[in-house]
């Protein structure tokens, strides 16, 4: 079977990171041939195909990008990119589709039908704007369900100069009636909302989870870790990431600074405080002692990261299903996070960590405080959330879902 996947990035970000795992899936179990095409990449890999190739290409397009945006016409017509994409589509001859994140300024939704007529498409969605006028979350706003636009949705990222919403979700609802289109959700929260909204609901819908390769996302000697880490006193390590914190209106860093200062509040004695990425915190506390990783890309230091830690922590504002909670819960680390979008079905409340209201920082806080002093719970939570993770995301799991789906779809069209 011949699989082409379609995504922004090609191995950065938590969308590109599941195409990558999911294709990885399909070669070694079913011996499929892939090939990706990528609005950005940053390797040389043969099967890698990118839909703006030098600096004048980019420039040009990245400008019209721009442009169009002010106007409200949110990403409509990328001349260069679709040629690349429709010839890639004819050079390779894919029996199936693997469409992921097409926002972000290469992908023209207009192309969905055209791709329909070479290879049934199955579109994974990573966050809710399939189905919304612009924005990749309406933060609670549920006007999508009558197929509108959320008030004051045009602000929210991917932004608009314009509110041009009705016109947005309209120009969807068409091209997707248009279009050979197979949904999967990989969080049940967001099937439901496909199942709701009037763009999806007439569509096969279905929902398949994220997959880590377990065998390689492993518990690794905690005291080892740590002496990699320069953690060399014997504190306890609470451990967050720091990518694009404060950058991103959904990554939490407003909510994760309140849980810091009530937590450093309640402490009677120093902990590390761990933080993979490269953002640094605006404040010192006097018990969380800070310790920054900068950029973290390969994955031995990000087990290393997991496997120091004691509790992995992240009060995250909107997601869908985040690859760091499941990558912790691999590595045997309990986490504590926010019940938003797909977290409660990564981390088992009171069995792998804590799920905690949205916004409720003293519960937040006090969840940390109950594992930093309970050494038998922390011990249970790992061994348990490593479980949880092998039976609902391991490769092979993942992969015979989507292997039936495309098999099926395949012999459909």
């Amino acid at each position: 079977m011949k699989v082409l996947f379609i995504n922004r990035y090609e191995n950065s970000g938590g969308a590109a990171i599941a195409g990558q795992r999911i294709g990885a899936a399909l070669q070694k179990y079913y011996h499929t041939t892939n090939h990706f095409i990528a609005g950005t990449h940053h390797t040389n890999a043969e099967n890698v195909t990118v839909t703006r190739t030098g600096a004048a290409i980019n420039f040009i397009e990245r400008g019209w990008n721009v442009a169009s945006n002010l106007m409200g016409l949110q990403y409509l017509w990328f001349p260069f990119s679709s040629a690349v994409i429709m010839d890639t589509v004819k050079r390779f001859k894919p029996d199936v589709i693997s469409l992921h994140n097409i926002h972000g300024g290469y992908f023209d939704a207009a192309l969905l039908p055209k791709l329909s007529e070479y290879a049934p498409i199955v579109w994974t969605l990573h966050d809710m704007w399939a189905l919304t006028a612009n924005a990749a979350h309406t933060f609670g706003d549920t006007s999508w369900k009558a197929g509108l636009p959320a008030k004051g949705e045009y602000k929210h990222s991917p932004t608009t100069g314009i509110d041009t919403g009705n016109f947005l979700i309209r120009r969807k609802q068409r091209i997707y009636a248009k279009s050979d289109l197979y949904i999967v959700s990989p969080a049940e929260w967001l099937y439901n909302m496909t199942r709701e909204s009037p763009l999806t609901q007439n569509k096969p819908l279905y929902h398949i989870p994220n997959p880590i390769d377990t065998d390689q996302y492993e518990p690794q000697d905690k005291l080892a870790s740590r002496a990699a880490l320069g953690l060399t006193e014997d504190l306890p390590v609470i451990s967050f990431v720091s990518e694009r914190l404060f950058a991103s209106e959904f990554k939490g860093g407003k909510e994760l600074l309140q849980v810091l200062s009530l937590l450093d509040e309640k402490l009677d004695r120093d902990v590390y405080l761990l933080m993979i990425g490269k953002d640094r915190l605006p404040v010192e506390f006097k018990h969380l002692k800070g310790v920054y990783t900068g950029y973290v890309s390969g994955v031995e230091k990000m087990m290393q990261c997991y496997s120091a830690s004691d509790i992995f922590i992240y009060p995250t504002k909107a997601d869908t299903l985040p690859n760091v909670l499941i990558e912790a819960g691999s590595c045997a680390t309990p986490c504590i996070t926010f019940d938003v979008g797909g977290c409660a079905e990564i981390v088992s409340d009171g069995q792998t960590g804590y799920v905690i209201p949205p916004g409720d920082y003293r519960q937040f806080t006090t969840a940390v405080l109950d594992l930093l002093a309970n050494e038998e719970k922390r011990a249970r939570f790992s061994s348990q959330a490593r479980k949880y993770i092998i039976n609902h995301f391991g490769m092979e799991t993942i992969a015979r879902q989507y292997y039936q789906l495309f098999s099926a779809v395949a012999k459909h069209s």
